[in-house]
């Protein structure tokens, strides 16, 4: 008898077909980006791994180390800005200790003290070795934009040895990676600081490669980069040899002056260790050493397409389920491995999510080779599946505890249930007394907490049968199954049956799957806690930035919040509208970041123009807040217009009346009454007396006189219990 080929051959292109469909939908998610979220996170992983293994310095290129405008320094030198004298004083002493090159990331395009400044000039010009920082930044102008450059003054620049960019782009999610060779500055092609840098220590001058971006090795951020406090280098206490033969690079780090920036190994690392690092990396590259190169489109579309191959024979290869699922996960462990060993041999990095995801597409779509094969089992469960996808769909991906009960009251009702409960756990693995439970009404509640702790100490599920633990006098069946999301301790899953019958092996399968999904649903929900926490520190922290940057407001913003939220809530409005308001009063001032400090903190009267540049803060703050995944409308409204007024006379837009958004009427009234009574640069504090007065003078012309009529009710009722909210006393309003 002849074998028929034909099975063999029919098999063969079927996986084929499945390695072909895998590696075209991962080759889609390629394309269009979907998969940036997790390949960022993983590659700044493999980053920090590497990290801890950093290539040595190339002997031929020169080292770097930093000059700090540090707390030390501002603490030491309170004049801030700083009279540009101290940076000639620095410029002088860097140099007499050796320095090869002295870069700037400060702003200098800005003309102060005439005298201060011919002496900077005079002593950038006398050491020939200093580079300046420029930028530039784009300004909306009604659907036009327009780009600002800034540049050292001209006499700062005329004796610079070179000009270098310090921008650098920002990743979708906030982090700095790489670094552009160079731009274009007021029309002019500008290398990148760092590369400037080493072209004056190296006396080369590099090609300005406009359009082009590098890696930042920040695996070369160690051995540390030596850090001197510019107090220090001011009063000549810090060793020459850690100056000389070196590039000196000068630059904030204090967290006050906010050039902080997050990276792969550092959530705030400041700007100018941001350029030490990129010099270091160039310095490293030009030197011939490999340095963090990242794999090009064709090199991983190349890689997809090998391992759906090795993935589709790995997938169709013969054995049971089990092993071809060990064989696949092998496979992607491999890749990941490969690509991290490569990281540490070579500095360069192929991407191991979208190979990854191509052995589990792979695996997804082997599924249906699986079902194929079992296609009896799977018609004679169809009634059992249909119930358990319903609960799925009931129990995961809910933002409540109501998708549970629903996920409890399903499964109840398919395996005949007299009663489901779930036991919830602690992060630390305690049943802490919180249940959901569903019976059928007027039946008993399900489940006993002890025995539920005991079985849940143990790890692993329990049937009883017979008689239903606790209530001995009643015959059933009961299982404990406790519930883990990963490593994550989710509770205890109790389902109980009255009568003689036991539960088939369909309906114990059933209360495993379900178990699972709900146990996914129950850790979802603990993230979603987790990151609105999250999210609602990082507006507290933004808050105290505004707070830190204009340190005469301090508290002002949790003021308005907690007077804010209380207004709101008193109008009748919607939680969610309530919360819309509270963030817009934390954060109405955030536009404030982007004015400078001599207009921000200025004690006299606005110039014209620099009342522009103030009254810009509520339209800056906008633009800041408004990516912000999550900001509504209401949010937004409260940053933009909570400087209008009811007369249309207030800006941005001269809003009127009820146009003005309902939060930015609420924020006005509250952000005037807490301005009036707190000193400021340019006043004193206002008594409470006089402060009333005043909104009251401008009810029905500069604020909605139902809002002020509000905001007395409150300030009368409840004011001193909302101000000790935030320790602080209620003023005397004698």
């Amino acid at each position: 008898m002849r074998p028929d080929l034909g099975v063999p051959l029919r098999e063969s292109v079927h996986e084929l077909g499945l390695a072909g469909a895998a590696a075209l939908c991962a080759a889609v998610l390629v394309a269009i980006g979907a998969l940036a979220p997790l390949e960022r996170p993983v590659a700044d992983a493999a980053l920090a791994l590497a990290a801890r293994r950093p290539p040595t310095p190339p002997a031929s290129a020169p080292g770097v180390a930093v000059v700090a405008i540090d707390p030390q320094s501002l603490r030491a030198l309170p004049e801030w800005p700083w009279p540009r004298r101290f940076y000639a004083d620095a410029v002088t002493r860097l140099d007499a200790a050796g320095a090869v090159a002295i870069a700037f990331d400060v702003d200098f395009s800005t003309p102060r003290d005439p005298a201060d400044d011919a002496a900077f000039a005079a002593a950038v010009a006398a050491s020939g070795r200093v580079v300046l920082a420029s930028f530039r930044q784009f300004q909306d102008l009604g659907g036009a934009e327009l780009e600002i450059a800034s540049l050292p003054i001209p006499r700062l620049a005329r004796g610079a040895a070179a000009i270098g960019s310090v921008m650098v782009p920002v990743d979708a999610d906030g982090v700095v990676r790489r670094s552009p060779r160079a731009i274009d500055v007021a029309g002019a092609p500008t290398v990148s600081l760092a590369e400037a840098a080493l072209d004056v220590a190296t006396a080369q001058a590099s090609r300005p490669r406009v359009g082009e971006t590098f890696a930042i090795d920040y695996r070369r951020q160690r051995p540390a980069i030596p850090l001197l406090s510019m107090s220090d280098v001011l009063d000549g206490r810090f060793d020459p040899r850690d100056v000389a033969g070196r590039v000196v690079m000068v630059g904030a780090t204090a967290a006050e002056l906010q050039d902080l920036w997050p990276t792969p190994l550092d959530p705030a690392a400041p700007g100018v260790l941001i350029q030490a690092v990129a010099f270091r990396t160039l310095a490293a590259e030009r030197a011939g050493e490999p340095v963090l190169r990242r794999a090009g489109q064709g090199v991983r579309l190349a890689a997809i397409a090998l391992l759906a191959l090795a993935a589709g024979r790995l997938s169709g290869a013969r054995g049971s389920h089990g092993r071809r699922v060990v064989r696949l996960a092998a496979l992607a462990t491999g890749v990941v491995g490969g690509s991290a060993a490569l990281l540490l041999q070579t500095g360069w990095w192929l991407d191991p999510v979208a190979p990854c995801a191509v052995v589990a597409l792979q695996y997804v779509l082997g599924l249906e080779v699986v079902r194929s094969r079992i296609g009896r089992q799977v018609a004679e469960q169809e009634s059992s599946l249909a119930a358990v996808f319903r609960i799925g769909e009931a129990s995961t991906g809910v933002t409540s505890d109501g998708g549970l009960e629903l996920g409890l009251h399903l499964l109840g009702e398919v395996v005949g249930a007299s009663g489901v409960a779930l036991y919830r756990a602690r992060p630390d693995g305690v049943l802490d007394g919180r249940r959901l439970a569903w019976s059928p009404e007027g039946g008993p509640e399900a489940g006993d907490l002890d025995l539920a702790a005991e079985v849940f100490a143990g790890s692993e599920p329990r049937v009883f049968e017979g008689r239903i633990p606790g209530r001995d006098a009643a015959p059933g069946v009961a299982v404990y199954a406790p519930l883990h999301a990963g490593e994550l301790p989710v509770g205890v899953l109790v389902v109980e049956r009255a009568g003689s019958a036991a539960l088939e092996p369909v309906q114990l399968r059933t209360v495993a799957t379900v178990g699972a999904q709900i146990a996914l649903s129950a850790g979802n929900l603990r993230l979603v806690e987790d990151l609105r926490r999250s999210f609602e520190t990082s507006v507290e922290a933004i808050a105290s930035a505004i707070e830190a940057r204009d340190g005469y407001t301090e508290m002002h913003c949790r003021r308005l919040a907690i007077f804010s939220t209380t207004m709101a809530a008193r109008l009748g409005l919607a939680e969610e509208e309530i919360e819309s308001i509270r963030l817009g009063a934390l954060l109405h001032d955030v536009g404030k970041i982007g004015i400078r400090d001599e207009i921000l903190l200025k004690p006299g009267s606005f110039t014209p123009e620099e009342r522009r540049v103030m009254e810009s803060h509520t339209e800056v703050g906008e633009r800041i807040v408004q990516p912000i995944s999550g900001i509504t409308c209401t949010t937004l409204g409260c940053i933009r217009h909570h400087h209008e007024r009811w007369d249309g006379r207030g800006y941005p837009d001269g809003l009127a009346g009820e146009t003005i958004p309902l939060g930015a009427r609420i924020v006005t009234v509250v952000d005037v009454w807490d301005a009036l009574s707190s000193a400021r640069p340019y006043k004193p504090a206002f008594p409470q007396e006089r402060v009333l007065e005043l909104l009251h003078k401008g009810r029905g012309t500069e604020f909605d006189p139902d809002v002020v009529d509000l905001f007395f009710r409150v300030l009368d009722e409840e004011g001193e219990e909302m101000l000790a909210l935030v320790g602080m006393e209620a003023a005397d309003p004698a």
